[in-house]
């Protein structure tokens, strides 16, 4: 499920200009008389108060000029903050190529704020052309420099989680991660979390990992919902529990969250976590089939089928069947079989039932393997083959299908398809009965 989040907030702009720098030993006026006598330094700490206001009435058209001044005598300060300016559009027309140059000027003259920016513009291609070696270049000395840079920490992971720029080191990615993460930075707790899940550059750990999607997932991002959702559903990382799965497939899925809706729909149909509302799991599954989820198209498909939250609609039913079937799900291959073999929203063609089952079967989908063999027994659709009927419903029964379990028992009961043999048709009826099939319960009192 690793998904980078590389939605990049490159410059927190107003609050950097907005940052009340009280750097300065000398008082204004005394800047105002050394900025006059062309002390480039001075004019980059004047224009600096002007530009936020600092001990002086903010007056952005001239901060900009002595930032500008200072910036061409080579004052590193006035660099970087002229660089803002461009990139902020402040009394300027708004030019990232412009930012990105004299944030570079600065940071060749080791302005040490400047490094994490540079290290972004790089990664990004902002103003420049992306480079993720001279990205890593700078966001190296930008996270020594300054521990609570957390994008910078994020992207250097990144590179290292990539080899972007920089040979894959997963260690080094989560230690960076961890670090920004920490600090509470969202992307990299999420890419935290990722790597204990998986086992990245950490030690699996599933509980911690559940832990951190839990602070994301607060915070109201969708897919550590959905992840959660996963993990309460299927006690991974957490107990087992229903209903707390359904609470973040719901509001995974409030949010758009395409597998989490079709996951919603089916918690309705079978009322795990929830009471069961067909109607309710017809509204989810359309959300999600209308988005391209082709589990949601096949689930979609089998309400209007049985009639369930919907009027039944066969015809509508093997239309959503042929959608899901686009990149050969088993299921919706068996359905539409289904729709073939009995006539049901389409024209019946027994041979292309067969077909479609024998796509399915090779899937390992057990109900395909189970019907196919039915197929071959009784030779429809296909020629009437015993040893290709027994073997296919011996494929699916040994994969636990109870059907499949009880229609093997029958075979061996009947001695069709094999020699009369009393216990082993016991054998497989036990299994298939045990398994709470009441064809088989009936069939083992008469054996």
């Amino acid at each position: 499920m690793k998904q980078l989040l590389l939605f990049l907030s490159i410059f927190l702009a107003s609050s950097l200009l907005l940052a009340q720098e009280d750097l300065f030993s000398d008082d204004i006026e005394t800047l105002k008389e050394k900025s006059l006598q062309g002390s480039a330094e001075a004019q980059g700490k004047l224009g600096y108060c002007y530009l936020v206001g600092n001990r002086i009435e903010k007056d952005e058209r001239e901060a900009f000029k002595l930032l500008t001044s200072a910036a061409k005598s080579n004052d590193a300060f006035a660099q970087y903050h002229l660089g803002q300016c461009y990139y902020n559009g402040v009394t300027t027309k708004q030019s990232y190529s412009k930012a990105f140059q004299w944030t570079k000027k600065a940071a060749e003259q080791s302005f040490e704020k400047a490094y994490g920016l540079l290290g972004q513009m790089y990664y990004k291609g902002t103003g420049t052309i992306s480079d993720k070696k001279e990205a890593v270049k700078w966001l190296k000395p930008a996270v020594e420099y300054d521990e609570d840079d957390t994008e910078s920490m994020y992207l250097l992971a990144t590179c290292y989680a990539t080899g972007d720029g920089i040979f894959i080191n997963e260690a080094k990615a989560a230690e960076y991660y961890e670090k920004a993460a920490e600090k509470g930075h969202a992307q990299s707790q999420n890419e935290l979390a990722y790597a204990y899940k998986h086992g990245k550059g950490v030690a699996p750990n599933m509980g911690k990992a559940v832990e951190l999607y839990t602070k994301i997932a607060d915070e109201g991002d969708r897919d550590a919902q959905y992840f959660l959702a996963e993990s309460y559903a299927n006690g991974d990382g957490v107990e087992q529990d229903d209903k707390k799965a359904f609470e973040w497939y719901s509001k995974a899925a409030e949010k758009g969250h395409i597998d989490a809706q079709n996951k919603l729909g089916k918690h309705f149909e079978e009322g795990k976590g929830t009471k069961q509302t067909h109607e309710k799991a017809f509204e989810w599954y359309k959300k999600a089939a209308d988005a391209g989820n082709l589990e949601a198209m096949n689930s979609l498909g089998n309400l209007y089928y049985n009639g369930h939250g919907v009027r039944e609609d066969q015809k509508e039913a093997f239309s959503w069947y042929s959608k899901a079937s686009k990149d050969k799900m088993p299921e919706a291959l068996y359905n539409m079989a289904i729709c073939y073999s009995k006539g049901h929203g389409v024209r019946m063609n027994a041979t292309k039932a067969a077909e479609l089952l024998f796509e399915a079967a090779h899937q390992e989908y057990a109900p395909a393997q189970n019907l196919l063999g039915t197929f071959y027994l009784e030779g429809i659709g296909v020629s009437l083959d015993y040893e290709k009927g027994t073997t296919w419903l011996t494929i699916a029964a040994e994969q636990g299908y109870a059907e499949a379990q009880y229609n093997i028992g029958n075979c061996y009961r009947t001695g069709k398809g094999f020699k009369k043999d009393k216990a082993k048709a016991r054998e497989w009826l036990e299994k298939a009965a045990n398994q709470g099939h009441e064809a088989a319960k009936k069939d083992l009192e008469r054996l």
